[in-house]
């Protein structure tokens, strides 16, 4: 007896061999929090894509909240928000402003041959290793691994370290980004 493995289109049902479908990948959808969802089609059944359109991701925190709505507008709509200025103009000047405040906040220069790492001294006067595993540190940059303890901090207290990071100069965690995804087992609809 022989078994036949027949490959069915999810838009249309139309069978196919293997090696003739493509996937559509849905990365976020306001109705479905679980993602990515992969669906198998056959390349005529997309029809005419359009023109990739560029996007820009923001947040926005309103007067006295402590956590924001995350927004995905097109490059057309974030520019419109400053009508009268030239948007990347006033990007520039936000990192020049953010490099210059991180300049004045530079801690004084290290000694050559020091490890490079955080430091806290200790009672003995050594310096002491960063816990990253405390809701102080979880989430910052760093070259070590990603421990279940950390990535239980940040999976559940992602707005507050974010508004930490934020407050600090440091990157964000963004859970659309998938590297940011696998590093803290996020998913996307987190935030």
């Amino acid at each position: 007896m022989a078994v036949k493995l027949v490959h069915v289109s999810d838009l249309s049902g139309r069978m196919g061999e293997a090696e003739e479908f493509g996937q559509l990948i849905v990365r976020q959808h306001p109705a479905f929090a679980e993602g990515p969802i992969r669906l198998e089609l056959l390349p005529d059944e997309l029809g005419e894509l359009p023109e990739s359109t560029q996007y820009v991701q923001v947040e926005y925190i309103p007067p006295g909240e402590r956590s924001g709505q995350h927004l995905t507008l097109t490059l057309e709509q974030f520019n419109t928000l400053a009508p009268s200025q030239d948007m990347q103009a006033i990007l520039l000047r936000a990192i020049a402003e953010a490099h210059q405040a991180r300049a004045t906040q530079a801690p004084a220069p290290r000694r050559r041959g020091r490890p490079r790492r955080a430091e806290a001294a200790g009672a003995d006067g050594q310096p002491q290793k960063v816990n990253y595993a405390t809701l102080e540190h979880a989430g910052e940059p760093h070259r070590g691994r990603i421990t279940a303890a950390e990535k239980e901090l940040v999976r559940d207290n992602l707005s507050a370290i974010n508004q930490r990071l934020r407050e600090r100069g440091k990157r964000e965690i963004d859970p659309s980004d998938p590297e940011m995804q696998e590093r803290y087992g996020l998913s996307p609809s987190v935030a």
